[in-house]
């Protein structure tokens, strides 16, 4: 895609187009594997992002106005420390949604989700989406963009900690991780692991159905698209995730962390 192609993009909020999140979904199915639309929190707190929220969610359209990428987020209170960030992803919905029924005004915007429709990846748009949420925040006042990043090549790795896997690089020095990689280069910091980021808890039919595997039997398996394996308890007919993310924060006032602890990558 060439710089001219994108110049015709746009990015159009939710507010601005109303149900272009159905338009769009389509494209998510395409993205996401099934399990990852069934977080526990997720599921009960979702509603928020396309009701109270819809100022705060992005799409970035193409030539011929249809919806390509969005990226997702939600206002919340961090005071830039640490030990207060959120746990991981489905804990900043439950802190997002929390100040704004407490009427807490948010100081940082927590980016949920960035997804992109496949035929344009690889062609510059996850860097024109890290760039609209940072310049969303901007608009809004807002001292900081976190996010609980979903790492894109981690699902190849799924045995590997991701405490590991976050320090592993190029000979450059760049982070190996290709989307660990975009937010870098745009001037984030990588912080430290999300964990538990997110939950998916389904009986065992359910996930033979969703990842079209058998469980004979108690215990971990690996599927494809998970981060992590999967744990399986037939006596409970449960099959329980966690998955690990990785947060990354992009200082928009002055403010950047030095603790000691953060990967540096």
């Amino acid at each position: 895609m060439t710089a001219d192609k994108q110049d015709n993009f746009t990015i159009a909020t939710l507010r601005e187009r109303p149900g272009i999140n159905e338009i769009f979904f389509e494209q998510k199915e395409r993205i996401w594997p099934e399990f990852m639309f069934h977080d526990v929190y997720a599921d009960k707190l979702w509603s928020y992002v396309y009701s109270v929220f819809q100022d705060f969610q992005l799409y970035l359209l193409n030539e011929k106005q249809e919806p390509i990428a969005v990226g997702q987020t939600m206002p919340l209170i961090w005071d830039g420390r640490m030990e207060d960030l959120p746990v991981g992803w489905a804990d900043s919905l439950v802190r997002g949604t929390s100040d704004y029924d407490a009427g807490r005004k948010p100081n940082t915007l927590a980016a949920l989700e960035i997804a992109i429709q496949p035929e344009y990846r690889g062609q510059g748009v996850s860097y024109r989406m890290i760039q609209a949420i940072r310049d969303l925040a901007v608009s809004y006042n807002l001292q900081a963009v976190i996010v609980a990043v979903r790492p894109s090549l981690k699902s190849l790795y799924p045995i590997t900690p991701m405490e590991r896997y976050v320090r592993w690089r190029r000979d450059d020095g760049a982070p190996f991780d290709p989307w660990l990689r975009a937010h870098w280069r745009s001037g984030a910091e990588i912080l430290k692991t999300a964990h538990p980021s997110m939950i998916v808890e389904a009986t065992v039919a359910e996930w033979q159905d969703w990842t079209g595997l058998q469980f004979p039997e108690s215990g971990e398996y690996v599927i494809a698209d998970a981060l992590a394996p999967i744990q399986i308890d037939r006596a409970m007919n449960l099959g329980r995730y966690i998955e690990p993310n990785v947060w990354v924060h992009h200082p928009i006032t002055t403010m950047r962390l030095s603790k000691d602890d953060y990967f540096k990558v």
